[in-house]
């Protein structure tokens, strides 16, 4: 026994030998992610950190879960727990890993998130159990890099692995191996992913043994169980300071790969006492197209605002998710069932799943006494995956899927305390990264024109929303291939709070005929599309299969998070500074929040007297209730302020004022009844 078991056997209890002990882990867990990013050789994993690890315990309850991506928290402890039950105990051994990306069983996100688990023995007991997981660049299927908008029900997706054993005792199971290698497009890169998993997986074995060997095992599980029930018991203290309560709120799944409609995404959000209940049981019904997600995925999407805003400071284990409870129902599109397509699911239902709850937590945090929690009310980020995938050979003549992780761009919600986050990405993947543009151009048969911020795609607020991404690209030393385009906010943007105005929607366009090869043989690069040849065409919501030729260009503009307050009272010199950075239009500057802006400075006397206008047109707007209202269809309000939404019928934007103040006190996106 060593000196530091026989004195933790003595301070078994000891809130501070816990806390060591609980960054032990937590410190596996990311070291497991360092394994991954350095092993890969795919842009997806080592640039934009897309991917999760964690730690159980030996039934599969979480003991440690890395924040790389919070949304996978269901689907780890659901993947440990259907191999437990499917697979006898005298069949798992030292050395085994198993191998799944199934939604229906393992509850993955979609085909091509890729996981792989690992038992942790000590001597012929199982202490523990690993998991390493990232989206790879292909898994199969109709569409290439597997995600299919076009699919009508799963079969049509990719290849699904319901948590079989790839690694057997150490040794690679080569039958496993070749089913796989033989179905994906660019096995070479996808089966090096997996090995970088298992690496992963290897290490966290490691690692835990060495600490085993430090605590013993009792005193390790012990630790394990009381590191829950203090996390627990620091989760229900903070959830009593919330005011009981009940909320609801709706957010919208946007076009299902075949039909422009709305599909209702519905959360009662219940706080009693010290639990909350989440509620999506009225959310439609299942679609026939790629953005259903499955129990295990609506739990994390539903579960991750409430980490990041009433919960930042406190670790993530089983305890900290036992005082939150997610009922869904089977056949919707927040728990899909066999055989509705899932490919997008969490991208698209999962996202809208997170933006309802944050706008939920946000009205219960705002009432609270605790000035941490008001002061971690967040407005809706904007929280769309821009997915684009481009299918082309390189110069070399082999066929490579390209999927671009800058779609993980959008802009964060903004707070009472500070702006929201510049291309934050999604809220439920706090360690969200943009690949590194000479990388993509290396790994991919492409070449970027312009990367920047979206002028004026944060939402207005005393604290803005945060801005998204303004791309562009063209094929290069490619002959030409297809691509494929997803949004899942490109029609209905994301709200503001407390009198902030909503974020941007996204878009994406593609210009044929823009001539930008002939520009580069020139030595002219394009700098906007107003510079190419041809006007661009604004694509719908979901669209595949487009011919994308040399010369062509494909543009992204993600869109931007919430703002928070009115945009009146920020303060001047703020918004000048967002001009003189690009980051805001001088039309915007004085629409949205009434500043005149002059040779990058803001005019003291031109402001006061826009400002004073404003407040006066806003208390003129008709009484309803104890506000005066104005309301106006979505892309004509949004236009107005200076931002772009695409539009659509039934969508409007509600300005709530106080009518003797004119001081703006809540806006937001209404969908007319019946919409969808």
């Amino acid at each position: 026994m060593s000196d530091l078991t026989a004195w933790t056997e003595q301070v078994v209890d000891d809130p501070v030998t816990i806390e060591i002990f609980s960054k032990a882990l937590q410190n596996i867990a990311h070291e497991m992610g360092v394994v991954m990013m350095r092993a890969s050789g795919s842009p997806v994993i080592a640039e934009a950190v897309d991917f999760s690890t964690f730690i159980s315990d030996a039934e599969g309850d979480i003991v440690c879960y890395a924040g790389y991506i919070t949304i996978y928290m269901g689907t780890a402890r659901q993947a440990v727990k259907h191999i437990l039950a499917t697979t006898p105990r005298e069949n798992i051994r030292p050395g085994d890993v198993f191998i799944c990306n199934d939604p229906f069983t393992t509850g993955n996100a979609h085909q091509v998130d890729v996981g792989v688990v690992r038992p942790i023995f000590v001597g012929d007991e199982i202490v523990a159990w690993c998991w390493a997981e990232a989206h790879v660049n292909d898994f199969g299927g109709f569409a290439p890099g597997s995600m299919a908008p076009m699919a009508t029900e799963t079969y049509g997706e990719a290849l699904r692995l319901p948590g079989v054993k790839i690694v057997s005792e150490g040794t690679i199971i080569d039958d496993i191996w070749r089913i796989i290698e033989t179905n994906i497009r660019v096995p070479d890169m996808v089966l090096g992913d997996i090995r970088c998993f298992i690496a992963a997986c290897n290490r966290c074995d490691d690692r835990i043994n060495a600490l085993v060997g430090e605590y013993g095992v009792e005193t390790y599980r012990h630790y394990v169980e009381v590191a829950k029930d203090l996390a627990e018991q620091a989760v229900r203290d903070r959830i009593r300071e919330l005011p009981d309560g009940v909320y609801s709120a709706v957010e919208y799944e946007e076009h299902n790969g075949h039909t422009n409609d709305l599909y209702p995404v519905a959360c009662t959000l219940t706080v009693d006492d010290d639990h909350l209940t989440f509620d999506f049981t009225g959310s439609a019904p299942q679609t026939d197209g790629f953005v259903n997600c499955s129990a295990a995925i609506t739990m994390g999407s539903a579960v991750s605002p409430a980490l990041m805003t009433l919960f930042p400071d406190l670790p993530i284990n089983q305890g900290t998710l036992r005082p939150l409870e997610v009922r869904t129902t089977p056949g919707t599109i927040c728990d899909v069932t066999m055989p509705a397509p899932v490919s997008s699911g969490h991208l698209e239902t999962g996202f809208r799943v997170s933006r309802v709850v944050t706008r939920l937590l946000g009205e219960a945090q705002a009432k609270a006494a605790d000035p941490f929690i008001r002061d971690h009310v967040m407005a809706s980020w904007q929280d769309s995956w821009c997915a684009g995938f481009f299918y082309a050979p390189d110069e070399n003549g082999t066929l490579v899927p390209f999927p671009d992780m800058n779609g993980g761009s959008g802009g964060a919600g903004a707070q009472p305390v500070g702006d929201g986050m510049d291309v934050s990405g999604a809220l439920a993947q706090p360690q969200n990264s943009l690949p590194d543009i000479e990388i993509n151009e290396f790994a991919y048969p492409i070449l970027y024109l312009w990367r920047r911020l979206n002028q004026n795609s944060g939402g207005p607020g005393r604290f803005r929303g945060g801005a998204g991404l303004d791309l562009a690209w063209t094929p290069w030393y490619t002959t030409g291939g297809q691509e494929h385009t997803m949004l899942s906010c490109w029609q209905v943007p994301p709200n503001g709070t407390s009198g902030g105005y909503p974020g941007t929607s996204s878009r994406f366009t593609l210009t044929h005929g823009a001539g930008v090869d002939r520009a580069l043989a020139q030595g002219r690069i394009p700098a906007s599309v107003d510079e190419l040849d041809a006007p661009p065409q604004a694509l719908q919501g979901k669209q595949f299969g487009m011919i994308v030729g040399p010369g062509d260009v494909v543009t992204l503009r993600s869109g931007g998070g919430g703002g928070y307050g009115d945009p009146l009272e920020r303060e001047p010199g703020a918004v000048a500074a967002d001009v003189r950075a690009g980051l805001l239009s001088v039309a915007a500057a004085d629409m949205a929040y009434g500043v005149v802006v002059q040779d990058g400075a803001a005019d003291a006397t031109a402001t006061t007297a826009r400002r004073h206008a404003i407040r006066a047109e806003r208390r003129s707007w008709p009484r309803e209730g104890a506000h005066a209202v104005r309301r106006g269809p979505a892309a004509a309000r949004l236009a107005e302020l200076g931002q772009w939404c695409s539009p659509r019928d039934g969508v409007t934007v509600a300005e709530f004022a106080d009518p003797d103040t004119g001081v703006l006190v809540r806006t937001e996106v209404v969908v007319a009844h019946g919409e969808g």
